[in-house]
This record gives C-alpha cells, structure tokens and sequence, in this order.
C-alpha cells in the first residue's frame, strides 16, 4: 500500500479522494446540525398552529374551525382534523400518511390530526437521517470510482513512458509508448510521442555505430591476412638481419588481428546475429576447464587459481563455447592484474531455486567506484595510460557482458576490501525436468 501512494497515480487517487470526503463531510456536518434544529422548527410550528385552532374552536366555534382549518388545507395540501381527547392521553402515532399533536385549551384537551391528501406526510428526522447516510455512502462510493478512473487516466502516460524508458536503458532499442495513446491530444500524449521520436533518434544512432564497427572490422581483416603474409615472406628471407623488429612487428600484427577479432565478435552480439548452440552447460565443469587452460598457459600462476566447485551440479542452458569466453575473459583479466603469489578465487554456487552465481575475486587494485558502472562498456578505459602499456584494447569485459546477456543472465562488479575486484556473473538455472528438446536462447538486442 506505502508503495502505490508513493506513485504518481496513487497520489492522484489520494488527493482526488480526500477532497471529496472533505466535501461530503462538511455536508453531513452541515445536515446534522442543523436538521435537528429545522425540525424543531417546524414541531413549533406545528404546536403554535394547533394552538391557534384550539383557541378558535373555544372562541367561536366549529364553523370558525371548519373555515380555518379547510382554508389551511388548501394552501398546504393537507386534511386537518381537531378532535377532543381526554387530559393526559396521546394522540396516535404518527405513520407516513398521518401524525398528531395534543394542543391544550381553557375546556379541555385537543388532537389535532393532519393527513395527507395526495401520498404521505414528510419523512421523520429518524428517516430523513437514514436516507441521508445511504445517500453519502453511496456518494462516497462514486466519489472514490471516480477518482480512480481519473487517476489512472492522468498517469498512465507517465507509468507505460517510465516502463519505456527503463527498457530503453536495458539495451531494448523497441522499446515506444505513443501506439497506446494516439487518440489523446495533451501534455502528456505530446511528451510520450518526443519519447518516441527521442528513442527513433538513438535506435538509429547506435544501429549506424554497430555497422560501422562491424564493416571496418571485415575492411580490416583482409589487409591484416596480407600484411600478415607479406611479414611471413620478409622473416624468411631477412629476420636474420632486423630479429627484434620482425618479432616487434609479428606482435603488433597480431595484437591488431585480436582486437579485429574481438570487435566482429562484439558487433555480432550487439545485433544479435551471433550464432549460437543450445545445449545444457555444467558450469562447475565448464569453469574447471577454463582454468586448467589459464593454468596450462601459465604454469607459475596454477597455485594462484583456487576454485571452489558447487557441492551440486549446476546446469544452465546456452552456447558452451561463448559462455567460456565469457568467463575467460573475466578470468584473465583477474591474472593479469593480481600480483604472483595472490590468491585469485572463483566460486560457482546457486542462489535460490532458479539461479546460478560465479564470482570471481582477485586482488588487483581495483577501480574507483564511479567507474564500476561502466566497466562493461565498450572501449571504457579506468587508467588510459595503463591499459596502453598493457596492451588492453576495453573489449573483453565488453564481449563479457554481452555474451551473458545473451543467455538471460547479468553480470555486475564490486570493489572488495582492502583491495581487490569481485566480478558477479548472475545466470538461469536449467530446471532438471526440462526437456532437453526444447531449450532455446533468447537473443536480445543490447547497449552498453
């Protein structure tokens, strides 16, 4: 409940409920002070009138009585009757079609007797109250009926462009609200539609900046494999004159072919165009493979690499060969800033019924905490001067984040005390009664 008032529709439907219960209120305030005193009102009255009759009766007579109670009659539609009763009796009850009064004269004691000529006399205070009460519930019931059609019409707009937005911000370039409200013309329809436009503007800004990533990556891949041909050609015939060039050279060469590599991969997985293999995945299995390479490659660094297995088996739903580079990637780039003799720890472990979590900590120097949100970004770079001397090109957490995105999952970073780097890769477990038929990868088209 402390939610929804909180929302902008929730404040709407408050306020527009609050004034109309001050409204009512302040009638049904106003009606049970003063219906009390009206209707004492027209009890003296009614006693005054019966007296007069009464004084008339003794005075001068029935005829004098007959004449004013008939010409009363006719102005107020009512049949007046006065008749003796005895001192000390009441007269009847009173009932919808008729009501009495004892008047007291110098011989004796009267009732005085009004019917109704056409339907019955006014409601009694006890009625008139009754009815009032259901009248105000059934006002109130509108009232708040009202208000909320009110409240959802004004803040739908904002609700489904916040819906929008958030989607936008996911990386979901569909994301548009101005369908849903093209038969409205208003402040808020026109901010939806700016929406809109604003998000056609990006989509095509992006989609122009993933080709031509994508194009300049293939342009280059065909002057490398000749550059890389012709350096072949020159070692064979002269390395023997310029060794340390010819190596610097191969390096460059090959550092150049990697980076190509990574921003085909990297353009694939923006326009979901990777192609990809369904199969289930042991991630304690898949991990424990990684890094028996890592190991392989760097034998000084195997003590370094401290693993420790799920207790259970854990299994998840995707493509094995991009998942492990995934996973690499984050893998070696916690060696690569841990110092020798540094323990780096990766954990995979489930988290609740659905879910699966790697974390991988090492104990490098970390990042500072306003760049941990856009580590995963394309061509980000903590320290440029750094990553120039490592030779890091700011891809590999890029291709990370995708490639895990790519299998429903997320993956987010962490400062950990007194220093260090904790890497959280958060991916949907694959339920062991699913049939192994039917599992499939949702691609999803995403922005860093």
């Amino acid at each position: 409940m402390r939610a929804i008032a909180r929302t902008l529709f929730g404040k709407i439907l408050l306020w527009s409920v609050s004034v109309q219960l001050v409204t009512v209120g302040t009638l049904l305030a106003l009606a049970t002070f003063y219906l009390p005193e009206s209707q004492e009102a027209v009890d003296n009255a009614f006693s005054l009138y019966a007296d007069t009759a009464v004084a008339l009766y003794e005075r001068f007579g029935n005829e004098a009585l007959d004449k004013f109670l008939a010409r009363s009659g006719d102005t107020t539609l009512l049949q007046l009757t006065l008749s003796a009763t005895d001192p000390g009796t009441a007269c009847g009850p009173r009932t919808p079609e008729s009501a009495s009064i004892v008047a007291r004269g110098q011989t004796g004691s009267y009732c005085l007797t009004v019917h109704a000529k056409n339907g019955g006399l006014p409601e009694s205070p006890e009625s008139r109250r009754s009815r009032m009460q259901i009248t105000v519930l059934l006002q109130l019931v509108s009232s708040a009926g009202l208000s909320y059609v009110i409240a959802r019409y004004l803040s739908r707009p904002i609700s489904d462009l916040r819906q929008a937005a958030t989607r936008l911000a996911k990386g979901d370039l569909t994301a548009r609200v101005g369908a849903k409200f093209a038969g409205r013309h208003d402040e808020a329809a026109d901010l939806v539609r700016e929406f809109d436009q604003m998000a056609d503007r990006v989509a095509a800004l992006i989609e122009v900046q993933r080709r031509l990533v994508g194009d300049v990556s293939h342009e280059i891949k065909s002057p490398l494999a000749r550059l890389n041909m012709a350096l072949g050609l020159a070692r064979r015939d002269a390395e023997a004159h310029a060794p340390r060039q010819f190596q610097r050279m191969q390096r460059e060469i090959d550092n150049v072919s990697q980076l190509v590599r990574e921003l085909l991969t990297l353009a694939s997985l923006d326009a979901g165009a990777a192609k990809t293999v369904s199969e289930p995945i042991d991630l304690g299995e898949l991990i424990a493979d990684l890094l028996a390479n890592i190991a392989y490659e760097a034998p000084d660094r195997a003590a370094d690499l401290r693993f420790r297995p799920p207790g259970d088996t854990i299994t998840v739903c995707g493509d094995r060969a991009l998942l492990g580079r995934a996973i690499e990637n984050v893998l070696r780039n916690a060696v690569f800033y841990t110092a020798p003799q540094d323990a780096i720890e990766v954990t995979c472990a489930p988290d609740g019924n659905d879910r699966a979590l790697i974390t991988i900590r090492d104990q490098g120097p970390g990042v500072p905490d306003h760049a941990l949100a856009r580590l995963f970004d394309p061509f980000y770079r903590v320290d440029d001067a750094r990553t120039r001397q490592t030779g890091g090109s700011g891809i590999g957490l890029a291709i990370c984040r995708r490639a895990i995105e790519v299998h429903d999952g997320r993956v987010a970073a962490h400062n950990i005390a007194p220093h260090g780097l904790a890497i959280v890769m958060d991916l949907p477990r694959l339920a062991e009664h699913t049939d192994q038929t039917h599992i499939s990868i949702q691609h999803h088209n995403r922005v860093g």
